[in-house]
């Protein structure tokens, strides 16, 4: 008996070779009845005999010294079939599997046009309801599935329904959740290395390799589904089933598209390949809305103290900013209440702890809150700092360190209320797998969920971050005005003052480098000199690849660890005339004065090879950046120059990341 890695799908065939990819070890029960050329006849078979030679030689040819086949082959065998065919070849151990299936006539044309046309729709859409819905609908119209959704995975790993093409012979799923459990970690993996998975009829018997071999057939795209899926997919309701997996930001799972169907469901390799072009390009499109989205989000914060401190002739004290700004803060970070804790007070706004509860509060951070990013929960009587702290009005909180100098730290901190959800669930979560019961959303079992706040976004916590520096900036003003009131009695202590702003207003506090406003100012002045004197230079524009995922395993103190030895790295690789900048975050400015298109090329290139022989204690994976290069042209702005820097790294980072960019030119006005 075939153990379940060797079992089969009938809608395609499969051959096992030798390493050499000349002897057939074995053939599965229904190929010759899927292609019509003879087998086994109970001797040795080469790969000449079923392919013919022209075939089985670039077959070799092409996977000598690689892992697969680099594309699909199509052929015929008109002594046997005037029947199109499709191979695909990978190795597996030391034996090569082939596998092939029957092309049958799609009308190539209607289906491009029919493709074509769902990208642009694809192209078009400008929220991420708009561009699930347009996709899911693609998809049903490409494959005729009865039902196509969407499935969001959240932090737990469960899935939610987000978006949905329905027909007419299984039940609507939008809005439904799944326990993270229907998701076990080795199915997420498997997504992860192969995209797109077809059960073309779940109740089919299998087939099995003749003559039987103790082969594993785990990579095969033809291989039969566990038990346990044909189980749940029974219970579903369903018979025929295509998935592919959506990737996130970080090559992480960001959901899975499920196209179901009530009955046995054949899709050709061609449609396969064109809903596969559908997503992915949905993905990129939805990541890109996102990021879009969430730059328009962290400007508003930042324009928020920005706007107010230019309108103002004089610094002003931490409770007059708080006092005119809080209002516009607790909009923009959904919260009831906002806290700046200075110099031992607090000035605060909106439902807030009491006192003693806030002392006690920032008395705790301060003891374990170590590094310079945020902290934040949304359980307040769940987290063991808060736990046992009186504070019945507040559910959630985010605090941001306020570095004043060496020795001390600010504190901004927001509180957010209870937020009661409703969650409904396609059946009932359970640490124990549970039999698969679909039921529709009017009778689905749903959970109340009590004692959390609204979950804070990663795009707050940068946002609240950059508000934190600029309000670091202001406060420390107000002091040096504060200070320069008294020069004749403290002129000691207004002269140690004004060098800490000067370390606060020109450098990040982290790196040593410059920070943003003042790399922003050497840009400025270099445009003045360019226009004046025809003098180009160039910008650098990078940051860590994939830095998020290292604060998230590691840890921020990690994180802070690769932005230092980033900074240092690079800086002690400049020439005296370049500057190096923090722009925000991870990513980096660096300001090349007298440089063409070629050397800032070639600078970029050397920090990148730089950086990736960089290591960090604690992290045992090593660090890259992605740079986008723009040289100066005459009309350009500092807005405009990083503009195009930063759209050049965003194309090294969608290219492949450790890459380096060069920006396009600027469009000329029309006259």
């Amino acid at each position: 008996m075939s153990n379940d890695h060797s079992l089969l799908q009938s809608f395609g065939a499969l051959l096992v070779l030798d390493a050499d990819s000349r002897r057939i070890l074995a053939v599965s029960t229904n190929f010759s009845r899927l292609t019509g050329i003879p087998s086994f006849a109970g001797g040795e078979l080469s790969l000449a005999c079923v392919l013919g030679k022209r075939l089985s030689q670039r077959v070799r040819r092409e996977l000598q010294g690689e892992q697969r086949l680099p594309g699909p082959l199509a052929f015929i065998r008109p002594k046997h079939s005037n029947v199109r065919f499709q191979l695909h070849a990978y190795r597996a151990d030391e034996q090569v599997i082939v596998e092939i299936e029957p092309l049958n006539a799609l009308g190539k044309r209607r289906l491009l046009g029919t493709v074509n046309e769902r990208l642009m729709h694809l192209a078009e859409a400008t929220h991420q309801e708009e561009l699930l819905d347009s996709l899911v609908n693609a998809i049903q119209q490409l494959t005729g599935h009865d039902r196509v959704t969407v499935c969001h995975f959240d932090s737990d790993w469960h899935g939610l329904m987000v978006a949905e093409a329905l027909g007419k012979n299984l039940p609507s799923l939008l809005g439904q959740r799944f326990p993270a459990s229907d998701f076990p970690v080795p199915l997420r993996q498997t997504y992860e290395i192969h995209p797109v998975r077809l059960i073309e009829d779940v109740n089919a018997p299998p087939e099995t390799l003749m003559p039987e071999r103790q082969t594993s057939l785990r990579g095969s795209f033809l291989r039969a589904p566990a038990p346990e899926r044909q189980r749940y997919l029974k219970r579903m309701g369903v018979r025929g089933s295509l998935s592919l997996a959506v990737q996130g930001d970080n090559a992480g799972l960001w959901g899975l598209v499920f196209c179901h169907s009530a009955s046995a469901h054949p899709v050709e390799p061609p449609v396969r390949d064109a809903v596969r072009t559908l997503v992915q390009m949905a993905t990129q499109r939805m990541l890109l809305l996102r990021a879009r989205q969430e730059a328009r989000y962290l400007q508003r914060v930042q324009d928020s103290l920005v706007l107010h401190t230019q309108e103002c002739n004089e610094p002003q004290s931490p409770q007059q900013i708080l006092y005119e700004q809080a209002a516009t803060w607790m909009k923009l970070f959904r919260a009831h209440g906002v806290v700046l804790w200075v110099n031992g007070g607090a000035y605060q706004a909106g439902v807030t702890p009491a006192p003693e509860a806030l002392s006690q509060f920032v008395l705790r951070l301060e003891r374990v809150h170590e590094h310079s990013g945020p902290w934040c929960t949304r359980e307040l009587a769940k987290e063991p700092l808060t736990c046992s702290l009186a504070m019945p009005d507040q559910c959630g909180a985010l605090a941001v360190p306020l570095p004043m100098n060496s020795t001390q730290r600010a504190w901004l901190i927001f509180f957010r209320p209870e937020q009661v959800e409703t969650l409904y669930w396609a059946m009932q979560p359970s640490s124990i797998p549970q039999p698969a019961v679909i039921a529709p959303p009017s009778v689905a079992w749903y959970e109340e969920v009590v004692g959390k706040s609204e979950a804070w976004q990663r795009v707050e916590r940068l946002a609240a971050v950059d508000l934190g520096e600029d309000l670091t900036l202001a406060i420390s003003a107000y002091e040096i005005r504060l200070l320069n009131m008294h020069l004749e009695r403290e002129r000691q202590a207004l002269a140690e003052a004004n060098q800490r702003l000067e370390r606060l207003a020109h450098f990040d506090p982290l790196t040593k480098v410059w920070n943003r406003y003042r790399i922003e100012e050497a840009i400025n002045a270099e445009l003045v000199a360019a226009s004046r004197y025809a003098a180009t230079f160039a910008l650098l524009l990078f940051d860590v690849d994939n830095f998020k995922q290292i604060n998230d395993t590691h840890g921020h103190s990690v994180g802070d660890d690769v932005l230092v030895a980033l900074a240092r790295l690079v800086e002690s690789s400049l020439r005296g005339c370049d500057h190096l900048g923090r722009w925000g975050g991870e990513e980096f400015i660096v300001l090349a004065t007298h440089s063409a298109a070629d050397a800032a090329v070639g600078l970029a290139e050397r920090l990148r090879m730089l950086v990736a022989e960089l290591r960090i204690e604690g992290l045992e994976q090593s660090v890259t950046v992605s740079i986008g290069v723009a040289v100066w042209q005459a009309g350009d702005s500092c807005k405009t120059l990083i503009s195009r820097a930063d759209d050049a790294m965003y194309r090294a980072k969608h290219g492949g990341r450790n890459r380096v960019e060069m920006a396009l030119e600027p469009m000329l006005p029309l006259h």
